[in-house]
C-alpha cells in the first residue's frame, strides 16, 4: 500500500519486481493526514480483487506534501497494520525537517503502544528508513543511509542481511556521513558549538523560506496550500483555467505539466507536476522545494502566475 501523492520510488520498485501497488489517498483538507478508515476500505477492495497485501508505506514527514503525522494518526496506522498483519515501511528521512509541531517516530509510538497494551502489538513488523541526503545534513551527492528492522523474526533478519550483503557497499564517505549523522558532536566536544550554529542556521533558513513560499501561495489567485509543517516541499493545489487545459491538450500534455513547463520557460523556476506523484481525478498540483537560497525567486513565481491567469482567464 502506497500513499497518494507519493515519492515515485515505491511504484517504480514494485514495477521492477512485478508486484501490485495498492494506493491510498492522503487527506489534503486535514494537512495531508492518513485516514485509517479510508485505508481499511482500500484494503477490502484489494483483497476482493485477489491482491495479497504485504506492507504499508508511510512517508513522514511527507514527500511531496510536506506534512507531518500526529501521534494519534500514527497509532491508528500501527493498529491497522497489526490487525491486517502488514509490515510497516516508515520513510522518515525528513525527520529533522519539522517546522511546526513535533516529529513522532513510528518506533517510539509502537514502543509506547506495546507498553500500554502488552501482547497486542508485539508482532508488528516495522522498517524505518533514514538518509544523509535529507535533513540538515543534506549531502545528496554522498549516498548513505540505513534501515532498521523492528519486530522481525531473527531468521528473517538473517536472510535480509544476507540479501543486502550480496550488493556492493556504499562509498566510504557516505558510510562516514551516516555515522556522523547518528552520532553528532556532543555537548562539550570541540566542534559542538560550531555544529549547532550551522545546524540552526540551515534549519531557520529552510523554515523562513517555507513560510515565504506558503504566504505567496495564499496570495495567488486559484491556489490553495496547506501550512508547511515539515520536509522540504510544498504541494499546492492549482486551479487551471479551461483555456489552459485546452491548450495543454493540444500540445499533448497534462494541464499541470503544461503549467510547470510554462513556469520553467518564463522564470527558470523548476517545479514538478502533481501528476508525477499521484493526485485525485480532476485535481492539479505541483511540488516545489524551498532549498534555493534567498526569497527573491518567490516574487518571480507570483508574477508568472498572475500573468498565466490573465492570459488564460477562468
Amino acid at each position: 500500500m502506497i500513499p497518494i501523492p507519493q515519492y515515485p520510488l515505491y511504484t517504480a520498485t514494485l514495477a521492477l519486481v512485478n508486484a501490485t501497488p495498492v494506493p491510498y489517498f492522503l487527506d489534503e483538507a486535514t494537512a495531508w493526514s492518513t485516514d485509517a478508515e479510508h485505508i481499511r476500505s482500500e484494503i477490502s477492495k484489494a483483497k476482493a480483487a485477489g491482491t495479497d497485501l504485504k506492507c504499508l508505506v508511510v512517508i513522514n514527514p511527507g514527500n511531496p506534501t510536506g506534512a507531518t503525522l500526529t501521534e494519534s494518526g500514527i497509532e491508528a496506522v500501527i493498529a491497522l497494520a497489526a490487525e491486517e498483519h502488514l509490515v510497516i515501511l516508515a520513510d522518515e528521512v525528513y525527520q529533522t525537517n519539522v517546522y511546526s509541531g513535533e516529529f513522532h517516530s513510528f518506533k517510539k509510538v509502537l514502543r509506547n503502544m506495546q507498553k500500554a497494551s502488552p501482547g497486542v502489538y508485539d508482532e508488528v513488523e516495522l522498517v524505518s528508513f533514514h538518509s544523509v541526503s535529507k535533513g540538515m545534513v543534506g549531502e545528496c551527492g554522498h549516498r548513505g543511509g540505513y534501515f532498521e528492522l523492528v519486530g522481525f523474526d531473527p531468521e528473517v533478519q538473517a536472510q535480509i542481511y544476507k540479501m543486502v550483503s550480496i550488493f556492493l557497499c556504499p562509498p566510504v564517505i557516505g558510510q562516514c556521513l551516516v555515522g556522523l549523522m547518528v552520532n553528532p558532536p556532543a555537548p562539550g566536544s570541540p566542534s559542538h558549538e560550531l555544529y549547532q550554529q550551522e545546524y540552526n542556521s540551515i534549519f531557520e533558513g529552510l523554515k523562513l523560506r517555507s513560510r515565504a513560499l506558503y504566504e505567496a501561495f495564499v496570495r495567488m489567485e486559484g491556489v490553495k496550500c496547506q501550512d508547511p509543517l515539515g520536509a522540504m516541499y510544498l504541494f499546492p493545489t492549482i486551479t487551471i483555467p479551461t483555456a489552459a487545459v485546452k491548450k495543454a491538450q493540444e500540445e499533448g500534455r497534462r494541464p499541470d505539466e503544461f503549467y510547470c513547463l510554462r513556469l520553467l520557460e518564463s522564470t527558470g523556476i523548476c517545479v514538478i507536476p502533481g501528476s508525477g506523484f499521484g493526485q485525485r481525478e480532476g485535481e492539479w498540483h505541483f511540488r516545489t522545494t524551498f532549498l534555493a537560497p534567498g526569497v527573491d525567486w518567490v516574487g518571480r513565481l507570483e508574477k508568472f502566475h498572475e500573468g498565466f491567469m490573465n492570459e488564460f482567464g477562468w
